[in-house]
């Protein structure tokens, strides 16, 4: 059954206004009492913040108008709403979690809010800095991967990053990586290398999370098996296992003969009884066993519960693309 437009949106917004405040909450109790900056707009507003005491969210706020702007006139606004949202909630949350934590006044966004906001100051969650980097990376990188998974972005060097890629077809990892480099290097000079190790080990940490957010935890195995006994075995994994196996044929380079190899999919724990299985109709057979991210189909995840679109418009899609041809 195709998903509907109105609950893949209800959905998306759960996840980016959550995502949003987490990522406020992430720059207050964790990155900015501690000087921990991260990368893109939000480092940069960070160090900003250290030297002049800019509000970061209000910094972050202008900084995406001006790049969602450029975003727009060059590539497009198919996906610019989702943008501009995160944008004003995550900016809006960073300020008000900043007065909350007592780092700043709130007043660029909520001015009624000064006069009681002695009710709702509470002390730093952490002054260690490796604290704040673990638990910050982790809450980062949960929260980013909250709003890629809905196909949104954090704005920032993002957008640049994607700017810059449409107007001069540079590789986007290249771009990245350069733009996260000057943040860092930005870092080091204004704060020093001591605060610079612990961001670079900072964002690390946020970049293995959304991985594991987008992904999920590695919990499946792919096996490939190299062996003269492709048939018995792999009934043995249908009947045993309850799962599916496909055989491929391949040929050995040093020894140029033919050989079949068994490929299946499996839970973490289903793979001593698959090894077992393997031994007994052939000892001599050779494995590999991988890390499988995700693995989506008949027996495992569905398909459709990790798309983003509404099923009902591949068929229109499709019928665009055959008219064009």
């Amino acid at each position: 059954m195709a998903k509907s437009k109105d609950s893949i949106r209800f959905l998306d917004f759960i996840y980016l206004t959550f995502g949003s405040w987490l990522l406020g909450y992430c720059v207050a109790a964790f990155t900015a009492p501690n000087n921990i900056v991260p990368v893109g707009l939000t480092g940069i507003a960070t160090i900003l913040y250290g030297i002049k005491q800019v509000p970061i969210g209000l910094t972050i706020l202008i900084g995406n108008i001006f790049l969602v702007a450029m975003q727009i006139k060059m590539v497009g606004k198919k996906t610019a709403w989702k943008t501009i949202y995160v944008t004003v909630v995550s900016s809006i949350a960073t300020d008000i979690m900043m007065g909350v934590y007592h780092f700043a006044s709130i007043s660029p966004y909520l001015a009624f809010l000064d006069s009681i906001e002695s009710h709702f100051v509470v002390s730093p969650l952490t002054n260690d800095l490796f604290l704040a980097t673990l638990y910050g990376g982790i809450s980062s990188g949960v929260a980013m991967g909250l709003i890629f998974k809905t196909g949104g972005t954090t704005g920032g060097t993002d957008i640049i990053t994607q700017i810059i890629h449409f107007a001069y077809k540079l590789p986007i990892a290249h771009v990245s990586l350069c733009l996260n480099i000057a943040v860092l290097s930005a870092c080091a000079f204004f704060k020093g290398m001591h605060l610079a190790m612990y961001s670079i080990l900072f964002v690390y940490i946020s970049s293995k999370v959304i991985d594991m957010v987008l992904e999920g935890v590695s919990s499946f195995r792919t096996v490939f098996i190299f062996t003269s006994e492709p048939d018995v075995i792999g009934w043995a994994i249908i009947e045993d296992l309850r799962r599916g196996a496909t055989v491929l044929e391949g040929t050995g380079v040093y020894s140029g003969k033919k050989t079949n190899i068994l490929m299946t999919a499996i839970k973490r724990g289903e793979l001593p009884l698959l090894r077992t299985i393997v031994y007994e109709f052939d000892p001599k057979a050779f494995l590999i066993v991988a890390d499988a991210r995700q693995v989506l189909g008949q027996g495992f995840a569905k398909l459709e519960d990790e798309i983003r679109f509404d099923t009902s418009e591949v068929e229109q899609r499709k019928l665009e693309i055959k008219d064009k041809n």
